[in-house]
């Protein structure tokens, strides 16, 4: 993965700002110290290295990927399992696999979906898979065994510039960040986008909504090892950073898809109109 995505730029330039990009974290949240990290289990592939990650609070740890050929594991979708697919950096396809949420290898593998795509990042919701090539910029909907691709939309980022995507329960949206640039961007299921930011830097990787608190999270290729957790509004919250992830390319990231509970006015009026009937029914 490290190859093609930083042939997409200059290196020179990428490794002079990675050095200064842990200074600008904490210069976009004031300074302040790291937090313990997200609320949730943040689930990352590092396909360079051959591992998957698992990250909550202050605590990373690792497991191998089964398929570890021509690079390894990237997309990532995370439901009662975690779902990956190959890196495919080649073009040569390769399969996923499905691991238990605890990182245990169940047996069954995943195909490459689409032939010369290249998928680095995913994302689910109720029934269906999500991701963005990164050749095109296009977002592709899948099966939750990332079969049947169907095209959804473009998101206008151009060649090589978009890797990061993540689904948004409460707008039924996806988030796709760019690789070249410091976007991330909410579209609506038909393209249609809903709102912006930036943030700050780029090569953006691991883009994932926390569905605890509704926040995002992402690291970048300059600063591996190191998290970034900002509001849907563009605000920058926190950094967590793991020093026994230093090293390890991350580029896939997702938390575990959660339907979302009703909302407490909908209980309430449930509820009344449940009173209600009660009442009418002992009259």
């Amino acid at each position: 993965m490290r190859a093609p995505l930083i042939g997409s730029g200059c290196l020179v330039s990428r490794l002079v700002r990675s050095s200064v990009l842990a200074a600008l974290g904490q210069l976009l949240l004031g300074g302040g110290p790291a937090i313990a990290g997200p609320i949730g289990a943040y689930f990352l592939t590092a396909g360079d290295n051959g591992v998957n990650w698992i990250v909550q609070g202050a605590t990373a740890t690792f497991y191998q990927q089964n398929q570890y050929i021509n690079y390894g594991e990237s997309a990532v979708a995370v439901g009662d399992t975690v779902r990956t697919l190959h890196n495919n950096v080649f073009g040569t396809g390769g399969f996923g696999s499905q691991y238990t949420l605890t990182g245990t290898y169940t047996g069954v593998n995943f195909p490459y979906p689409l032939s010369g795509a290249r998928f680095y990042d995913g994302t689910r919701d109720a029934s269906r898979n999500y991701s963005v090539e990164f050749v095109s910029g296009k977002v592709y909907m899948m099966n939750l065994d990332w079969s049947n691709p169907v095209l959804l939309f473009d998101t206008g980022f151009g060649s090589n510039n978009a890797v990061g995507i993540t689904y948004d329960p409460t707008n039924n949206s996806l988030w796709v960040s760019q690789w070249d640039q410091t976007g991330v961007k909410n579209f609506s299921l038909d393209g249609t986008l809903l709102s912006s930011f930036s943030t700050g830097f780029d090569s953006i990787t691991s883009l994932a909504l926390d569905p605890a608190d509704h926040t995002l999270w992402m690291g970048s290729q300059l600063n591996e090892g190191t998290f970034y957790q900002f509001s849907r509004n563009g605000v920058p919250l926190s950094t967590a950073t793991y020093a026994n992830m230093t090293g390890y390319n991350t580029v896939g990231g997702e938390f575990a898809f959660v339907i979302p509970e009703p909302t407490s006015g909908l209980l309430v009026i449930t509820g009344l109109l449940g009173f209600s009937g009660w009442r009418r029914v002992r009259a």
